[in-house]
């Protein structure tokens, strides 16, 4: 497969994460994961949400059942801060479907219709109070804000959508939850968003960034932010200005192979990569008072990684491999951050894109 083919894949297909904090998938503390008790994984291909119940001591997953997303090709899964309702977004049909979790078994349920969103919806994220839900729509160029309704779960439309440059991918929001920033694959660079008191995005201005950004996050500390960059290979870093928001590129480049997302530890010490050429996840030490990146270690995944998480206690992580139909799961050591394949890789619905957790 040429890298313009596997690029066009990806594009419209996968390379994100669920999150459902504002700076991206980061574990939460270093308790007992008691809480995180099911996980759910979108499958493209198949138009499915498959549910899995979480084992607490070996972070093993378990498959319960697989439903209908609700919409064609479904692109991303993700749940309130609550743990009441899930949100998947339906890349083809242009439409949220909203589910009602039982809380006991984990078991989906559909509340209403799927609400109408931008076209081609990839990626969901959480506001800091988890009141508001921004979708990137990659396909209308733009960035829709849902308010939440807390009883119901049901979605209302916040105000017209804020426009992003070309082919926008993936969103982060900086901790304090003032400042949004958004991936443009096509026209690879970064636009910034101010965040009102209605959790509204100001458009401030764009940063440029290396060919095919498709992931960036920001670190705990928000004082750096990285780009995943399909197209260049590498990852950039970025400082970040608390003032303002701004980015500013910071010198050299981390390379790596088809990288599709980069995600932090919580406490910013430790960054991983998926590699989708090479089937790899690559480990990072991050410096914390510049930012860089040092190598610690390449460990493998199923066939085509586009998605990695950190459970919340930071004891476990899983890899979503699109081109097996499977989850990798790991356990993760504290201390450097290294990746241990637990058990056998467990499957899912045909072309998965996408995890989250219950917490």
């Amino acid at each position: 497969m040429s890298d313009k083919t596997i690029f066009t894949s990806i594009l419209a297909l996968v390379f994100a994460v669920s999150a459902s904090n504002c700076g991206g998938m980061h574990e939460a503390s270093n308790q007992m994961p008691r809480e995180t008790r099911f996980a759910f994984v979108a499958n493209y291909f198949s138009n499915s949400i498959s549910s899995y119940e979480v084992d607490p001591q070996t972070g093993r997953l378990t498959l319960r059942n697989t439903l209908p997303a609700g919409g064609v090709n479904s692109r991303v899964v993700v749940v309130e801060p609550s743990g009441r309702f899930a949100y998947v977004g339906n890349q083809g049909s242009d439409n949220i479907s909203v589910f009602a979790i039982d809380t006991s078994s984990g078991e989906l349920s559909m509340v209403g219709q799927p609400v109408p969103t931008g076209h081609g919806p990839r990626f969901m994220l959480f506001g800091p109070t988890g009141n508001l839900l921004y979708v990137v729509n990659q396909d209308s160029n733009e960035i829709s804000v849902f308010s939440i309704n807390k009883s119901t779960g049901i979605l209302t439309l916040v105000d017209n959508p804020a426009q992003s440059d070309d082919l926008p991918v993936a969103l982060a929001l900086y901790p304090s939850g003032q400042f949004a920033y958004v991936a443009n694959a096509n026209s690879s660079d970064i636009t910034v968003y101010r965040i009102d008191s209605a959790g509204r995005l100001g458009l401030t201005g764009a940063v440029p960034a290396p060919t095919n950004p498709v992931w960036l996050t920001i670190h705990p500390n928000g004082k750096f932010a990285y780009t995943a960059n399909f197209g260049s290979n590498d990852i950039s870093t970025f400082s970040v200005d608390a003032t303002d928001g701004s980015l500013r590129p910071q010198v050299g480049r981390t390379t790596t192979d088809a990288p599709t997302s980069i995600n932090i530890d919580s406490h910013g010490r430790f960054a991983y990569v998926t590699n989708t050429r090479a089937n790899t996840i690559s480990v990072f030490a991050i410096d914390a008072d510049t930012g860089a990146l040092t190598p610690v270690s390449i460990t493998q995944t199923g066939n085509n990684p586009v998605a990695f998480i950190l459970d919340p206690s930071g004891r476990f992580a899983y890899a979503v491999n699109q081109g097996s139909d499977d989850v990798t799961q790991y356990s993760v050591d504290p201390a450097t951050g290294l990746l241990t394949q637990v058990g056998s890789s467990v499957d899912t619905g045909e072309g998965p894109v996408w995890l989250t957790l219950r917490k």
